[in-house]
């Protein structure tokens, strides 16, 4: 008889997807699997690569999106949807993926008062959020989990620089999200790691929201990777959570709750960005059976 698996995701410092597949790939699932699920709907302009570093002084997986620039189109809710539907994906894989971006774009459009369908993303940031939400799907199948719960979530706070202007945190889709769930804030830090002046500025979907990774930072040879967002003020958290974040978090668990009572068989961390002294910047997932 199969022994279920359940998952109790930590997101008391936050989540975004590259976090949440760095906890999930740490905890054992297989990076090539990933991989190989990401390249069926994102092609082979993506490449996965993980790093050990520490945050707060925690060991924890630093998962890195590398993505080949392929210039400034845009692809609407359709399309992408499109994409997954058509993939050579696990079922699984397939129709956790299509819930999650159904209920992101649902997320981004009552933001700002347009239907999903109308929805439209950069072309960078569309196959960010195509390697975020796959990859996490198929990291969560590879594992065996049936079952997902999850402590309330830090926001952030303070605003973040976008390209047409600065955003309170959360920003309108992550504050859409996070209806009905428990959230926390974190207390200020003292001194605030902003990127230094200049550092680029995020880039913006056509909805006029912030992209869930549009901190993308430009790289060597035309590739481009994921960093955190530009934050406004100092002292402030800035986005702890993030649009691709939240809307895993919502698809993937059922219940808000502190860690259950289980008997534990892995445990995966995954890093965000920036290392916060005194506060791990860190997604963890406990793994067990219940």
């Amino acid at each position: 008889m199969m022994t279920s698996m359940h998952a109790w995701l930590d997101v008391t410092a936050g989540v975004a997807g590259d976090m949440l597949m760095g906890a999930l790939i740490d905890a054992g699932a297989d990076l090539a699997a990933v991989q190989a699920a990401v390249r069926a709907v994102a092609g082979a302009d993506i490449v996965l690569r993980s790093e050990q570093v520490t945050r707060a002084g925690l060991r924890a997986t630093k998962l890195h999106v590398d993505i080949a620039a392929t210039g400034g189109g845009s692809r609407s809710w359709p399309q992408l949807r499109a994409t997954i539907e058509q993939s050579d994906l696990h079922p699984a894989t397939r129709e956790l993926s299509l819930r999650t971006l159904q209920r992101l774009g649902e997320a981004y459009g009552r933001g700002h008062r347009l239907q999903a369908d109308a929805v439209t993303m950069h072309e960078v940031a569309a196959l960010d959020v195509l390697t975020d939400i796959v990859g996490d799907c198929e990291a969560l199948r590879l594992l065996g989990v049936d079952s997902v719960s999850a402590s309330p979530v830090a926001l952030g706070s303070g605003r973040i620089r976008t390209s047409h202007g600065d955003l309170p945190v959360p920003v309108p889709a992550v504050a859409e999200l996070a209806l009905g769930w428990d959230v926390s804030r974190p207390a200020p830090i003292e001194h605030s790691d902003d990127p230094a002046p200049g550092a680029p500025q995020a880039l913006r979907d056509d909805a006029g929201d912030s992209i869930p990774l549009g901190h993308i930072t430009a790289g060597v040879d035309g590739v481009v990777s994921e960093g955190p967002a530009q934050v406004v003020g100092r002292g402030e958290l800035g986005e702890l959570a993030t649009p691709t974040g939240m809307a895993l978090l919502r698809c993937f668990a059922q219940v808000c709750e502190p860690l259950p009572a289980m008997t534990l068989r892995a445990l995966g961390v995954g890093a965000g960005g920036r290392d916060v002294p005194a506060r791990p910047n860190v997604v963890r997932v406990l793994l067990g059976q219940r």
